[in-house]
């Protein structure tokens, strides 16, 4: 079995660039019913462009209406609900029984995909949730090892089984983390969690014992939140990035058939690059062929904390927390621009500048299917054609030399 690669969409660019470095399906959501109802770029037109799209290339759109809602959300569910429908995406991601309960009454034929926040992580519960509200596929919870999967899928074999493979992981369950909420009024689950349990704290004693201690936020000197310590330790962390690339095999011989990838709120040069890369590890894990470590390589030019198998080989341990940094490190590369056309009769190619480029600067053109040239830019002309030393991020479409040849929604890449 060939399982999909499920890439996120934050945008209607980020969703076409998934599917033009090799992604099968995308997930998006339309704020209000949508978790990154803050971090969202999608309307309904854009949703309706995006289905066409996809349906055009035969690839699929799942739909996020993951909220657990509140009363007053009830009432312009349905509606709401019916424009979506109207629109034919391949499912909806949910994770509320009353609005699935709703959505099935309302549209018997609706295809429910289980969310992750729902935390299914037993055979017994999905069993429940295919049984009592025919969801078709459950989207398991990180915490789950492979083992556990195996077990799920031999114990329901009728369902669909998605797993997370890769993207940020959570100090909590699933992503139900408070520290961002309570720290600075931010929710995580709205696609705008500021990160607190990876920035950088001071600690004071208060009391020798029992021990009690406060902790001062530095990004706000004088802020200080009491805690506790017992023979465990404290417990605001800082997790590497989940990244299951080398265990693909393994999770298809387990039963998933969606591996999913974390990061709506992330950018296009993320997602084009990590679809690309996963695409070629699901190729050849589906065609017998062994691992290819220069994958890692790939995945090091990209932005992340550190990577870590997570729950897929078992319990973490210590190796799994990032202690030297909060923040993405740039290992080999950063974003530079975008591809927007062919090259010229001069050998120029137009860039949608990223990130600032300069004449000299060491380049890699990357596109889909794993193309690569490496390049160093030998000339830069602006808008109106005039040449100039460097082009700066946000800048618009300047023209470069260099590489040997345009690709088709090609990204530039800034060699560090």
């Amino acid at each position: 079995m060939k399982p999909e690669l499920l890439m996120p969409a934050g945008s209607l660019q980020k969703l076409k660039y998934a599917y033009a470095y090799g992604a099968d399906a995308v997930y998006l959501g339309v704020p209000l019913f949508s978790l990154r109802a803050r971090e969202n770029e999608f309307d309904l037109a854009d949703l309706k462009e995006g289905i066409n799209h996809a349906h055009s290339l035969g690839k699929k759109v799942y739909v996020t209406a993951n909220i657990f809602s509140r009363n007053r959300k009830l009432k312009p569910f349905i509606p709401q609900l019916k424009e979506w429908m109207d629109l034919k995406p391949d499912a909806f991601i949910m994770s509320d029984p009353g609005l699935m309960m709703m959505a099935r009454e309302a549209f018997p034929d609706i295809n429910i995909h289980l969310s992750v926040q729902a935390n299914c992580m037993n055979w017994q519960s999905v069993k429940f949730w295919h049984k009592s509200l025919g969801v078709s596929r459950v989207i398991l919870s990180r915490e789950l090892g492979i083992n556990e999967i195996k077990e799920i899928k031999d114990r329901v074999p009728e369902i669909e089984l998605e797993a997370f493979v890769h993207g940020s992981i959570c100090i909590a369950y699933s992503g139900r983390c408070l520290l961002s909420s309570y720290m600075s009024h931010r929710d995580a689950n709205q696609g705008v969690c500021d990160n607190s349990c990876r920035e950088k704290f001071k600690l004071e004693e208060k009391k020798p014992e029992p021990k009690e201690y406060v902790l001062e936020d530095l990004r706000s000197p004088g802020e200080k939140y009491e805690i506790q310590e017992d023979e465990e330790g404290t417990y605001i962390l800082n997790s590497k990035d989940l990244c299951g690339i080398e265990y693909i095999k393994e999770l298809i011989d387990a039963g998933v058939c969606s591996l999913k990838i974390e990061g709506r709120t992330k950018s296009v040069n993320y997602v084009a690059l990590v679809s690309r890369i996963y695409r070629k590890a699901i190729d050849d894990a589906v065609a017998g062929k062994p691992f290819d470590r220069s994958l890692m390589t790939e995945l090091e030019k990209i932005a992340h904390r550190g990577y870590h198998p997570g729950f897929l080989m078992g319990t973490p341990k210590a190796e799994g927390q990032n202690y030297d940094t909060s923040n993405s490190r740039f290992f080999s590369q950063k974003f530079g621009g975008l591809v927007t056309g062919p090259m010229n009769a001069d050998g120029l190619i137009p860039v949608e500048i990223r990130g600032t480029m300069k004449v000299g600067q060491a380049c890699e053109l990357q596109g889909p299917d794993m193309q690569t040239e490496q390049f160093q830019i030998s000339k830069i002309l602006d808008k109106k054609m005039k040449e100039v030393e460097a082009a700066h991020s946000g800048s618009g479409v300047f023209w470069i030399k260099g590489p040997q040849k345009s690709m088709e929604n090609g990204i530039v890449s800034l060699v560090q």
